[in-house]
């Protein structure tokens, strides 16, 4: 290093001032900018919460207010109410609801009702579809039917994890 006058030492000073200055501002603005993340990510986990079942609840009987199955003329379709339990976590009634939709003798899925642990599917599935056998090969999850009749079905989901 060579030796400084006076003036080139003030300038060098000026600099490194200026330079702490402006990574003060930049801090500010990255930690003002992380404050608006963190209160979006906080409105979003929200939102995604609501989105999931209430903490309690049982699957209620089939059998209040229920439609029984009705097979449409226009497009030969029986309308049939899967209630399937438990579903502890929304990732799981996720999963329920994909397979239901991709199963090969449903439709459409018309409806869906989340509460609690549990939720109920309302299907337009092929009369000729064996409802049962298909959610067996094509379901994640082994279960049992708790309630079977004309148009509504009642499924014990059998998890391996998330139930505690």
């Amino acid at each position: 290093m060579g030796v400084h006058s006076e003036k080139e030492l003030e300038e060098l000073s000026d600099l490194r001032q200026d330079q702490v200055e402006s990574l003060r501002a930049a801090a500010t603005s990255i930690t003002g900018e992380l404050k608006q993340l963190g209160e979006r990510v906080a409105e979003l986990v929200a939102a995604v919460e609501a989105l999931g079942p209430a903490p309690a609840g049982r699957a209620p009987s089939t059998r209040q207010s229920e439609e029984p199955a009705v097979t449409s003329e226009a497009d030969d379709s029986i309308v049939m109410t899967v209630t399937v339990a438990p579903l502890p976590e929304l990732a799981m009634a996720a999963v329920a609801e994909t397979t239901l939709r991709n199963l090969p003798g449903v439709r459409q899925v018309s409806s869906i009702k989340r509460e609690g642990d549990w939720a109920r599917f309302t299907l337009e599935v092929s009369p000729e579809s064996d409802l049962v056998s298909e959610m067996r090969v094509a379901m994640p999850v082994s279960f049992k039917v708790t309630e079977s009749s004309a148009g509504t079905l009642t499924l014990a989901l059998q998890w391996a994890w998330g139930t505690n």
